[in-house]
């Protein structure tokens, strides 16, 4: 990865926000952005916040990769570099919120969709959801305005609208209020075209048209929202400043684990990574070696193996029937390989997984039981701090993450030994300890963001490097002394 350049940046750029969440903001930046780059724009995507499924179908819409923006998981110049080298060379750069405009971790908003988009001295496009609301809507907007005079409001979309007079009211009321203009306005569209699960839209790789999801949503767009004035407000952009010359991945060519094979599993039951994390196994010198848990027959050879987060709920018969590959890798942790499982790994890992009155053989590494439930059982940002030897990470180092599960792990029947980590914020595995040990598996919940801890590419990394030079030596031996 290059650093981000250290010169002045005026590249365009646009946060897409909201009211609350759930008020349509990804379904319009999806439309957004596959409609502005059937103009021929390229452009840089990103997503404010720890999101996967969001990122996923801005990503399709792009043609490229969406990166995530968020000032919690890593530092302010991280943030502003990493916006900086993913922008580079684009004709124009859209950031989607997430949740209220406002809505942070504190009642002073810190680590808001408003405060990304003032440290990106980007513009904000509001969308507004009409259901049952007339010039209240206007009152929402100029309160806005009021409790944060320095955020650049620069136009509203108008969504979930009635009909002709409830859009000539709102618009109206909102214009006349505000002196923002109302630059879209989108009919109520029917949900059956735009599935949701849990907190937002169905994740891409389990939608089963998604270009189609994608097109329909730049059809909208295009039928509903005037793109010349999102262009315009994305050219009013305040210099970006002198981003900082930071290399996002390590020093540049120092690729000291040229060689090492990494694995990672990757299907529609475990989705979720950052690219980010696998840019910066990538940059280290790893060659990346994409798995099929749903449909390969065993492991392939490898130094080290990343299973991250995902829906092996939704996948779970087939999981439990792909008896080769369980027992391939069930083989390989008993040579010692390394293994770094979140959230999702963490339930294919165990014993069984259990889904209402159903129980599903998975791996057996770890001797829990995951349990799926109706409601989420940890939810937000995490913080917990390395207390007891594991594979990946050093004691006393303090890791910063998110979390989002609705399933839990029944307790081991040994003692609190097999956890790393005590929770200093948020829920991990029962409220006080998450990262369950065996051999060199490590299991969380916690989802960590390769630009916020630096150590964990460097744990894997190194520790697979350990398990190939065992196994190279082993081999060796074996060779010398013969059958």
């Amino acid at each position: 990865m290059q650093s981000a350049s250290s010169g002045k940046s005026n590249i365009p750029r646009v946060v897409i926000a909201a009211l609350k969440g759930g008020a349509g903001k990804t379904v319009l930046s999806v439309g957004l952005i596959a409609a502005l780059r059937s103009r021929g724009l390229s452009l840089g995507v990103f997503k404010k916040g720890p999101d996967y499924i969001d990122a996923g179908w801005l990503g399709l819409a792009a043609g490229r990769e969406c990166y995530n923006l968020d000032a919690y998981l890593f530092d302010n110049d991280t943030l502003r570099a990493s916006f900086a080298a993913r922008s580079f060379g684009k004709d124009l750069a859209l950031v989607e919120g997430n949740r209220g405009l406002f809505d942070g971790v504190d009642a002073s908003g810190s680590y808001s969709t408003a405060e990304l988009s003032k440290l990106l001295k980007a513009p904000v496009i509001l969308i507004v959801d009409a259901t049952k609301v007339t010039r209240t809507a206007a009152a929402l907007v100029l309160g806005s305005r009021v409790l944060d005079p320095d955020l650049e409001v620069k136009g509203v979309i108008l969504n979930r609208v009635a009909g002709a007079r409830h859009e000539k009211v709102l618009r109206d009321s909102i214009e006349d209020a505000t002196s923002i203009p109302v630059i879209g306005s989108v009919v109520k569209l029917p949900l059956e075209n735009f599935p949701q699960r849990h907190l937002g839209l169905l994740p891409l790789h389990e939608h089963p048209q998604s270009q189609e999801f994608v097109q329909e949503a730049a059809r909208v767009v295009e039928h509903s929202i005037d793109l010349d004035k999102v262009l315009e407000i994305a050219s009013t952009a305040g210099e970006f400043g002198s981003a900082p010359a930071l290399m996002l991945h390590g020093v540049a060519g120092k690729r000291e684990y040229s060689g090492i094979r990494i694995g990672v599993l990757k299907d529609s039951a475990f989705q979720f990574y950052y690219p980010e994390n696998l840019e910066a196994l990538k940059a280290k010198g790893a060659a990346l070696v994409e798995i099929s848990a749903l449909e390969a027959k065993e492991l392939p050879e490898l130094d080290g193996l990343y299973i991250g987060g995902g829906f092996p709920e939704t996948h779970a018969e087939v999981l439990a029937g792909n008896w080769s590959f369980k027992e391939s890798l069930r083989t390989a942790v008993e040579q010692g390989l390394p293994v770094y499982a979140e959230c999702g790994g963490l339930m294919y890992l165990s014993r069984n997984l259990r889904v209402d009155d159903k129980v599903f053989p998975m791996v057996g590494v770890f001797p829990v039981e995951s349990v799926l439930e109706r409601k989420p059982q940890g939810h937000g940002y995490i913080r917990v701090e390395v207390t007891s030897p594991n594979p990946f990470y050093p004691e006393a180092a303090v890791l910063t993450g998110h979390e989002f599960h609705y399933s839990y792990v029944t307790a081991p029947a040994n003692d609190a030994g097999s956890y790393a980590f005590t929770v200093l914020r948020g829920h991990g595995m029962d409220g006080f300890r998450d990262g369950i040990c065996s051999d060199n598996v490590l299991g969380t919940y916690v989802h960590v963001h390769a630009l916020g801890v630096p150590l964990w590419a460097e744990g894997i990394l190194r520790k697979a490097r350990e398990f190939r030079a065992d196994r190279l030596s082993i081999r060796q031996a074996r060779s010398k002394t013969g059958p």
